[in-house]
């Protein structure tokens, strides 16, 4: 898991989210999220400078993932992740993005926004390098 002490776990929370990086951002909401980052050796990416958006899928599903091999939750996780700033709106019907690990995802936007036909329910979580949006469980 992340090495955070208490004092800047505090600092973070009283930080506005446009001041984080998405590793911190999501820290301090998503503990399984983190651990499988960590192990996935993933850390640098969403805490650097450069620009990401992270497709967040629940923590239930992830929870899966955590008796993986290093190798295998890098390939996962690398699946949620997408190099630029892309905001909702920015991810127009038809359209396709590319992830980390180089798959092509569809954008659809028919009752909302769903890529790969997973639905975003929380999106445009902008911090200082990029941006965050919740994936659906994909049993609701």
């Amino acid at each position: 898991m992340a090495n955070i002490s208490i004092t800047s776990a505090q600092e973070l929370v009283a930080m506005r989210p446009e001041q984080v990086t998405i590793l911190q951002y999501i820290i301090k909401e998503r503990p399984v999220l983190v651990e499988l980052l960590t192990t996935a050796g993933l850390v640098p990416v969403l805490s650097g400078e450069s620009a990401y958006t992270l497709l967040a899928p629940p923590e239930k599903t992830l929870a899966a993932l955590l008796n993986q091999s290093p190798d295998k939750i890098k390939h996962a996780l690398s699946g949620y992740i997408i190099k630029g700033n892309y905001l909702e709106k920015d991810l127009k019907d038809g359209a396709t993005v590319e992830t980390l690990r180089g798959d092509k995802l569809k954008v659809c936007r028919k009752n909302g926004t769903l890529v790969n036909g997973v639905k975003l329910v929380a999106t445009d979580k902008q911090v200082r390098n990029g941006v965050i949006h919740e994936l659906q469980d994909k049993l609701n």
